[in-house]
């Protein structure tokens, strides 16, 4: 990065009380320092404490000098960062309308709190994941109104995006890098584009509201101590086949798919499935490779004599339409179906205790094939025995009403 401001080293007290702050505190104590128009290059700042700072136009250049140990109320306005910086435990330290260049990378420590990074930009060039750069905190981080393509995002304690758009973005929060904390994760009135990777990612809970997904939105694998909830939302490709998860939660939503893929979750790990008032599918081709559509599956294990431990107490769709759905080889206490509209129906080789459906449209097949229920029930405008031949009940318990 090309600059021509003054070195830090010609601020003369300023550039000492950055490099001393003990001499700082005895000369003119918590006043605050401002430093504008310099460039932070060519010097080593380790593990000292910075606070009551601010930074206005000043352009940061350099890998690995600047590691800060301490960084309390520190504001950076306008600033430019092109290397490698570490800015220690924070608390109280705010990024207005600053930009790292490709490659670029800037964290917090553990246990880090009120890091926010506002209107800034983390825009890099190269496709190629192991040359993106990474912005973000081992402890708290709230991104309100950033632009970010080809970057890591992090906030490993605690992360907030607002606001933001994001294209070609990972975000894999990890308790092993936070300490042992959890993070909750929101995004919220935001734009996503390309791929939103959380691979792999391990955090308590992830809420998505009001956002805009243009593309895919990743978390294969992931393991989540608590909830996950999407909330009107609209998305192309949700690949929710988490590890884990308490409950997972998709309402007043439309998930369109990609003409292949749609959305996905491993009903196994899930304790609570509901998905409420949400169109699917938008445009999914008939047939397909086994993954069209929408698959909320897994859980038995392939032999069905001998299923694996239950995990899955409800898996609830009501208002919601549906094209293609496929729920099988799932082991639940109760599926219920309520004023659902589908197209093609796969529930085969299921373990249900109790099966409801509820003004259910099903416009060509239902498979029910091998499917063990110890209660059925049918109401409302439901009536199987309408789908004739479209209705698949071999190695199955159940039994329609004459």
């Amino acid at each position: 990065m090309a600059t021509s401001r003054k070195n830090i080293r010609e601020f003369g007290k300023i550039f000492q009380y950055l490099k001393d702050p003990e001499l700082r505190k005895k000369e003119i104590g918590d006043a605050l320092l401002t430093i504008e128009g310099a460039e932070i290059s060519g010097e080593s700042f380790q593990y000292v404490d910075w606070s009551h700072i601010q930074f206005k136009n000043c352009d940061f250049v350099g890998a690995y000098q600047i590691k800060i140990g301490n960084s309390t109320d520190v504001r950076y306005e306008d600033c430019r960062f092109s290397g490698i910086f570490g800015y220690g435990k924070t608390n109280r330290v705010h990024f207005l309308r600053c930009a790292w260049t490709d490659g670029s990378i800037g964290y917090a420590g553990e246990k880090s709190t009120a890091l926010v990074f506002e209107s800034c930009r983390f825009v890099g060039t190269n496709p190629d994941r192991n040359h993106w750069g990474g912005v973000g905190s081992d402890g708290e981080a709230e991104f309100i109104g950033c632009t970010a393509k080809y970057f890591v995002i992090e906030g490993h304690a605690k992360l907030t995006l607002r606001q933001c758009e994001f294209e070609d973005v990972k975000c894999t929060p990890r308790s092993e890098e936070s300490g042992g904390v959890f993070a909750d994760v929101l995004i919220e009135d935001g734009t996503l584009r390309g791929v939103f990777s959380m691979v792999p990612a391990d955090f308590q809970s992830l809420t998505i509201r009001d956002t805009l997904i243009e593309g895919t939105f990743d978390m294969t694998n992931a393991t989540v101590k608590g909830d996950i909830l999407m909330e009107r939302v609209t998305a192309g490709v949700i690949r929710g086949y988490v590890k884990k998860a308490n409950s997972f939660t998709v309402r007043d939503s439309k998930i369109t798919g990609n003409g292949t893929d749609v959305f996905e979750a491993f009903a196994g790990g899930i304790r609570t499935i509901e998905i409420d008032n949400t169109v699917f599918g938008v445009g999914v081709r008939r047939g397909g490779n086994g993954t069209d559509g929408v698959t909320i599956a897994g859980g038995t294990g392939a032999d069905l004599s001998k299923p694996r431990a239950r995990i899955t107490e409800s898996l609830v769709i009501r208002n919601s339409k549906i094209p293609q759905l496929r729920s099988h080889h799932v082991s639940v206490v109760r599926m219920q179906l309520d004023r659902v509209e589908l197209r093609d129906v796969d529930l085969s080789s299921n373990l249900i205790d109790r099966l409801e459906m509820k003004d259910v449209a099903i416009a060509n097949d239902l498979d029910l094939t091998n499917t063990q229920v110890k209660e059925f029930k049918q109401s409302g405008t439901t009536d199987l025995k309408r789908l004739g031949r479209g209705l698949k009940l071999e190695g199955s318990n159940i039994k329609l009403p004459r």
